[in-house]
């Protein structure tokens, strides 16, 4: 309330502009400042994670978790990928393939 009178009071006094000023920029000091983080450029509807496994996995999978791995580079390199999509390979394991995935918008 007090911050009110101090502008009525300096609006009084012909200092429009600054009052105005004050009135413009103040309220966005004091919004909180959104991260980023809450607006992801590739949102996670469209971005999915591909599992592989050498030893545990099937190609008949669907790969998008770690209990329904795909088992061969083979398979990701048949398979079309969303930008954001990533694939994850197991720790350890060995592939003599090459990754060579495709866009879905080939």
């Amino acid at each position: 309330m007090l911050f009110i009178k101090i502008l009525s009071r300096l609006a009084k006094l012909n200092y429009f502009l600054l009052v105005l000023s004050l009135i413009l920029i103040i309220p966005f000091t004091l919004l909180p400042i959104i991260s980023s983080s809450h607006f992801p450029i590739i949102s996670d509807a469209w971005s999915a994670t591909y599992y592989v496994d050498a030893t545990n996995g099937n190609d008949a999978n669907n790969g998008t978790s770690e209990l329904t791995t795909w088992k061969t580079i083979a398979k990701v390199n048949a398979s079309k990928f969303n930008p954001g999509n990533q694939i994850l390979s197991k720790r350890r394991e060995m592939w003599r393939q090459n990754v060579n995935p495709s866009p879905i918008s080939q």
